[in-house]
């Protein structure tokens, strides 16, 4: 908890700077991580987030990253993999902050720490002891774009992937995710489920 509120003020303090801050936004994005220690409670987590807000500060090139709802569903690792035992939940508190240290807008390689807090299971309900705190360095590529017109900017991170610490309800983990874009997530779903059908269906197509 103590280090939610230091992103916090981390905030707070950034918001007061003077100099250029930018507000952008994506619809989400999907992700598979891995989440390891040498003692038990392994875990797989397949993950989504909707609708992601970004406040970039361009002078120091900080950036943070809100988004209003995440849904987890965790896998035991183990020799069969099986659903954790309430393995699936939403977290409605989910906080990201990066330094990019090039500086560019495309690619951008960065330390970042993230919290995810006010966790919901499907199963148990609210637990509001709940959290997960995460550090380390984090890889995008980017694509700055604009959509439906120049009012509204995009910033979509087309694929992206974390490694480092992660604590979870006070276990210490090692940690790593790959993240891609939900827009070209689902894309890529609806691509190989309309080729599925084509092969089931037996009908060929001369490649134009």
């Amino acid at each position: 908890m103590k280090k939610f509120m230091v992103i916090i003020l981390f905030f707070i303090i950034l918001s007061n700077v003077n100099a250029e801050i930018n507000v952008n936004w994506n619809f989400g994005n999907m992700g598979f991580g891995i989440n390891y220690s040498s003692q038990e409670g392994d875990n797989i987590e397949i993950t989504a987030s909707i609708f992601n807000l970004i406040v970039e500060q361009n002078d120091i090139n900080v950036w943070i990253e809100f988004n209003p709802i995440k849904y987890w569903h965790l896998f035991e690792l183990q020799d069969e993999v099986e659903t954790k035992n309430n393995g699936d939940k939403f977290s409605f508190i989910n906080l990201n902050l990066y330094w990019n240290i090039p500086g560019r807008r495309n690619v951008v390689f960065w330390p970042f720490a993230s919290m995810n807090y006010m966790y919901i299971n499907t199963l148990t309900g609210f637990n509001i002891n709940e959290f997960v705190f995460s550090s380390g360095l984090r890889f995008s590529y980017k694509l700055n774009g604009h959509l439906f017109s120049n009012k509204y900017r995009n910033n979509y991170q087309i694929v992206s992937t974390e490694i480092g610490y992660r604590n979870q309800m006070g276990e210490n983990k090692f940690y790593f995710s790959v993240n891609i874009d939900i827009i070209l997530a689902l894309y890529s779903i609806g691509i190989g489920m309309g080729n599925n059908q084509i092969t089931n269906n037996g009908v060929r197509t001369n490649g134009t």
